[in-house]
């Protein structure tokens, strides 16, 4: 018999995929438009013109909102909309700090646990960010860069902290949009600081890890969030 991955809602081995609800596709529409600044933080749109830009009916779109507004993306406004939330600076220095501890404990256990799967995947992502490097697209980078941190807590084969990595890091998107990789010198040294982290994972080298993702975050924290990072 077959069982689930309660990660990521989908059967391992001979399987069945889920397909997510109506609800959970509006979710997702909509946390990504918020996430990659589709949406702009502070703003207010109308529940109709949210439908309309994302192609999506009213019911899911309601039903999506009520869940983003208790993870505190969005705040219905009773007769005048939905406000996008901007993050305050202290709630985005408690991110950045949870994000520091809980990726050394994912690549601690990456390292110990990463099957030949787990690395295909990483290292496919690595491929990703680099053929995209010259294409200048920051969105796009993000996106297999943080594809690459999900993979390394999904390494872990816990799914707590899968689950909490992933909120995290889509959570830290909202204010880190404004890339580094539109710097190319910065981009070549994060590609090269994302080898280490693979390479360590990949040679079962815990200490090595943790020292890898360590740097390579507060590195990152330095480059383009120093004045959340003091």
């Amino acid at each position: 018999m077959s069982e689930t991955n309660p990660a990521t809602g989908i059967f391992s081995k001979e399987e069945h995929i889920v397909i997510p609800t109506y609800k959970e596709q509006a979710y997702n529409l909509i946390k990504d438009a918020i996430i990659y600044q589709r949406f702009r933080p502070d703003a207010i749109y109308s529940q109709d013109g949210i439908c309309q830009e994302l192609g999506i009916s009213r019911t899911p779109v309601r039903e999506a909102l009520l869940e983003l507004q208790q993870k505190g993306y969005v705040h219905i406004c009773r007769g005048k909309g939905i406000k996008i939330i901007q993050l305050a600076p202290n709630i985005i220095h408690d991110i950045m700090e949870m994000r520091l501890y809980m990726e050394q404990i994912s690549a601690n256990l990456a390292a110990q646990r990463a099957t030949d799967d787990d690395l295909k995947k990483m290292k496919e992502y690595l491929k990703e960010i680099e053929q995209n490097l010259d294409s200048k697209d920051g969105v796009q980078l993000y996106h297999f860069d943080h594809l690459f941190h999900k993979a390394l807590a999904s390494a872990t084969h816990n799914s707590w902290i899968l689950r909490s990595v992933e909120e995290i890091l889509d959570n830290y998107l909202r204010f880190e949009i404004k890339t580094v990789y539109n710097n190319m010198i910065d981009a070549n040294i994060v590609l090269s600081e994302h080898k280490d982290i693979y390479h360590a994972v990949e040679d079962k080298n815990s200490e090595k890890a943790i020292l890898a993702i360590k740097r390579h975050l507060e590195n990152s924290y330095h480059r383009t969030l120093y004045k959340y990072w003091k």
